[in-house]
């Protein structure tokens, strides 16, 4: 599993294809978190530090393809949606806080969200294990975890996914 590696275990909601905006955080690839964003919120765009905040942001699900958008021109990209009941898997932000089954055992259930490194592509995408567990804002439920590997598998939790405000 590489950075940005995000994978779904588990949707029943299928693939979409949105517009990604020109000029705007060119070269997503695939296994990225993507938000609806941008211009009249019509295009799809990286989940950074924190998001997706439930009632906030509209988290669209994980990029399949890799999106065609250019510095000049809009394009396009494949996203496998999210939604509750959905699971998927990632890389902990800091893998030797859950290397161990005592380590691990204390984050299942909490609540958490993605952490990225920079505000670009360039950024590194993983789950924070080490945010404050609450469910007023944060979208997903720590539900296991492989100590080996450093990743954690999550339940997508935040009931307005798709329906936030922003």
């Amino acid at each position: 599993m590489a950075s940005n590696d995000i994978k779904v275990l588990h949707s029943h909601y299928g693939a979409k294809r949105f517009r990604v905006e020109a000029n705007v955080t060119v070269g997503i690839l695939p296994g990225d978190g993507a938000i609806r964003a941008g211009t009249n919120n019509s295009y799809a765009q990286l989940v950074l530090d924190g998001m997706p905040t439930q009632g906030t942001d509209i988290w669209l699900g994980v990029t399949k393809s890799t999106g065609d958008n250019t510095t000049a021109l809009d394009g396009v990209i494949d996203v496998e949606l999210i939604g509750p009941g959905a699971f998927i898997q990632g890389r902990a932000q800091t893998a030797a806080n859950m290397n161990t089954d005592a380590l691990l055992l204390p984050l299942l259930n909490n609540y958490v969200n993605f952490d990225r490194s920079a505000a670009t592509v360039a950024g590194v995408l993983t789950i924070d294990e080490n945010e404050a567990s609450g469910t007023g804002t944060l979208s997903l439920m720590i539900v296991d975890g492989d100590v080996v590997n450093g990743t954690l598998d999550c339940a997508c939790v935040n009931s307005s996914l798709w329906t936030g405000t922003m």
